[in-house]
């Protein structure tokens, strides 16, 4: 707790990084510069403090968007370096991801569509705007914290359910904790 908020750790769990690090340097393959980014179920926006980390000139402007009231002063903390001053890349706001009006945007990044029961945000986007989806075959009971409603089996049941015109980059990554404790990512780039 840091001021009166809290702080969930597990932003920073094994798991959560590896996939992170794996869509950053997937991703990093096909964008081009000068990019403005929408992230969807930014959490603590730990996706856009990666990308502006590893390359800060790459990107015009970061939005963030959460559902979560709680999270935005910690996003705010851990992207205040591009948020302050000639440096401001990055917003993160508070709203519904499928009410969000994302035209403008060159690439729509979303790491949390099993956490979400609609996938309106989806058929909401623009054909032509880039996309990078990555979800996990966790499933998980209706009072668990976690709420994973609308989990993918396998990187097929992904790639049915978001449909794009042109696929860059199609995979999974194991995550392992122990031999019996782990789960899949799933991920897709390509253009809707």
């Amino acid at each position: 707790m840091q001021n009166g908020l809290m702080f969930n750790g597990d932003s920073f769990s094994h798991g959560q990084i590896q996939s992170k690090v794996w869509l950053c340097k997937e991703l990093e393959r096909f964008v081009h510069a000068n990019i403005k980014i929408a992230i969807l179920g930014s959490w603590y926006n730990l996706v856009a403090f990666m990308l502006l980390t590893r390359n800060a000139d790459r990107y015009q402007h970061i939005l963030g968007i959460d559902i979560d009231p709680e999270v935005e002063p910690i996003a705010d903390k851990i992207t205040e370096a591009w948020r302050i001053g000639k440096d401001y890349k990055v917003e993160n706001t508070i709203a519904d991801a499928n009410l969000v009006n994302l035209a403008g945007y060159d690439l729509v990044i979303n790491c949390s569509p099993e956490h979400m029961e609609s996938n309106d945000w989806f058929e909401n986007l623009e054909y032509g705007t880039m996309v990078c989806i990555q979800s996990s075959d966790v499933q998980t009971a209706d009072d668990d914290v976690w709420k994973c409603v609308n989990s993918n089996e396998s990187l097929e049941d992904l790639v049915l359910k978001y449909p794009l015109s042109k696929y860059l980059y199609s995979g999974e990554k194991e995550i392992r904790y122990s031999e019996d404790n782990g789960y899949k990512r799933f991920m897709l780039i390509g253009i809707k």
